[in-house]
């Protein structure tokens, strides 16, 4: 009789394998310690947590994919770390900001923004595993993606640091972005995706140019710079949802049968 090879319970697994899972542990790392910085007042420090874990959160799955070591492992790492970062903590930030003044109502609105959160990886991840795509899936983004929705529920925390008014952290002018973010994490709007953004070649070098003074000045007018951008972010999603609108059109005239008169 042929002896059946026992298989192995551990795998070697190669070092380069496991450094997109470090740079999600990274991204979960930064992202958690905004709550200690919101516990010390330190909401500069706070918002700057998640924004670097948002930038640790956009290499780890082009990492992934460059090394050629994409998982199901990684993939859950990935919206576990991102339910952590931009969904709890900031729930908890922006609880400890302001929204503490009303009471059980602001803890509701917190949790809301939380569920919210939770909901849209969960259906993000539904999608994935059953490769559910519509028609326009490519192209844009279903909902707020969940950087973005963390970015624009803290935005009163953002518009205090850079005009240092009290109205700015007023606990219902805060409710309202917190609700609102959460709101639009769920929805099905179409909002803008910068993967599917093309550059002509002879524009290329201007592009550049634009990125650097750009970034100066963020650098120099940080929360001014960042409170205009996020404004101009929500603005956009009115556009795409026009665009987004138009192209369905298209693509429904486009796949109709001929109608016969």
């Amino acid at each position: 009789m042929r002896k059946r090879k026992k298989k192995k319970l551990f795998k070697n697994v190669q070092l380069v394998n496991i450094i997109p899972s470090l740079a999600t542990l990274a991204a979960l790392f930064v992202g958690l310690t905004q709550v200690r910085f919101a516990l010390g007042d330190q909401w500069e420090y706070a918002i700057v947590s998640v924004i670097a874990a948002a930038f640790l959160d956009a290499t780890d799955g082009r990492l992934a994919r460059f090394l050629n070591s994409c998982s199901r492992f990684g993939a859950e790492l990935d919206s576990f770390s991102d339910f952590a970062v931009f969904g709890f903590c900031p729930a908890i930030v922006m609880y400890l900001f302001c929204l503490s003044r009303l009471g059980r109502p602001g803890w509701i609105i917190s949790v809301f923004f939380a569920i919210c959160m939770c909901l849209r990886l969960a259906r993000f991840n539904t999608h994935d595993i059953e490769n559910i795509k519509g028609p326009l899936s490519g192209k844009f983004f279903t909902g707020v993606p969940a950087p973005a929705g963390a970015i624009i529920a803290l935005y009163p925390v953002i518009l205090h640091n850079a005009f240092s008014l009290e109205v700015f952290r007023n606990e219902y002018f805060s409710a309202i972005f917190v609700a609102f973010s959460g709101l639009l994490c769920i929805s099905r709007i179409p909002t803008l995706s910068i993967k599917k953004f093309h550059i002509k070649r002879e524009m290329y070098t201007v592009f550049l140019l634009c990125i650097i003074i750009l970034a100066g000045i963020v650098f120099a007018y940080t929360w001014k710079a960042l409170s205009i951008m996020i404004l101009l972010y929500l603005f956009s999603i009115l556009f795409t949802a026009r665009q987004a609108k138009m192209l369905l059109s298209k693509l429904n005239d486009q796949t109709a049968p001929d109608k016969k008169f």
